[in-house]
């Protein structure tokens, strides 16, 4: 993640708290607020200092590959009476916004909020989304003004801030995903992640025999996994261990890892699943990313070593085994 702060050159002012029933602090951001959602955020804010007289709201991704990062939304003259925004709010009417608030237009020059859309293969980016708080009712710029030129308005107005950070992240070229929605709680599908066993079970390879080990609580733990890549009949590696490594767990939200075998140095693919809330369930994202494979392993095998089709058979696998596991 960049390093670049966008507060850095302006005034330090009080925080206060702002929060989301959609957007996590640090998480990655909803569908809805991706490109093609295109929903603003539903936002509630607290605590702001005395003498506030109105609000603004930005949306702001400073890890564009610009030299100015990227304006997504922007609203000005947000009555202090008013603590909260509906999700949509900041449709191409502004139809959830209080009298007399206006939108700006963003760096896409459309009057209303762009959903997230990071390139593809450019890394994670950051979404600052922040409510100002000001000393003034009305800021005084024109409708048409570009957020800077707001922000510029608002620096020597502003009595405090409060910001939500979400994240969104493009594949590259060496990077697949898929998703499902499932019916089963975040929680329900992460324990079948979670469980060395349940590697096996949502196979849809053949490869996985069993597994040995503790269900794991963290990054860094293991567990061994006994292979049979006669299944594939590709590679005559027979039967076979492998060492599972999780490079990431959060739990309920996200599990991460790589696989370690006796040949050295390590592939270094990485298979992942991100859990998000839906109505009626779960949407479950799976993905597979070999762009730290070396030279190398490239030279060995072709990657990727598991089709889009295969995990979106893992899903429904996944499914399958959650529901089962809640009969039982």
């Amino acid at each position: 993640m960049r390093a670049n702060d966008p507060f850095a050159r302006l005034p330090e002012v009080p925080a206060f708290t702002l929060t989301s029933t959609g957007v996590r602090d640090g998480r990655a951001l909803p569908a809805a607020q991706l490109s093609g959602g295109d929903a603003s955020p539903q936002l509630s804010w607290s605590g702001a200092p005395a003498g506030t007289k109105s609000y603004a709201v930005t949306v702001y991704d400073p890890d564009a590959p610009t030299m100015s990062g990227f304006w997504h939304w922007a609203v000005a003259n947000i009555p202090a009476t008013v603590t909260s925004l509906p999700e949509g709010a900041g449709d191409d009417t502004g139809s959830g916004l209080p009298e007399p608030a206006f939108q700006l237009p963003n760096d896409a020059r459309a009057t209303r909020f762009a959903g997230a859309a990071p390139p593809a293969g450019h890394g994670p980016h950051r979404y600052f989304i922040t409510v100002h708080a000001l000393d003034v009712e009305d800021i005084a710029v024109p409708a048409g003004s570009t957020p800077a030129f707001l922000g510029f308005a608002m620096a020597s107005h502003t009595l405090g801030r409060a910001t939500l950070v979400g994240t969104a992240e493009t594949p590259g070229a060496e990077r697949i995903e898929v998703s499902r929605r499932i019916p089963a709680t975040a929680g329900a599908v992460f324990a079948v992640l979670a469980d060395p066993k349940g590697h096996v079970d949502i196979d849809a390879s053949g490869m996985l025999l069993d597994a040995d080990g503790e269900p794991v609580k963290q990054a860094g733990d293991r567990f061994v996994v006994h292979m049979d890549r006669e299944a594939l009949g590709d590679v005559p590696l027979g039967k076979y261990d492998v060492e599972v490594v999780i490079t990431k767990l959060i739990p309920g939200e996200e599990i991460a890892w790589t696989v370690e075998g006796k040949l050295r140095p390590h592939a270094r693919h990485v298979y992942g699943y991100r859990l998000e809330p839906a109505e009626d369930g779960t949407t479950v994202t799976s993905y597979y990313d070999w762009s730290e494979v070396g030279d190398e392993w490239k030279a060995r095998l072709t990657f990727p070593v598991v089709p889009e089709s295969a995990l979106k058979a893992t899903l429904g696998i996944l499914e399958r085994t959650v529901r089962r596991r809640a009969a039982s």
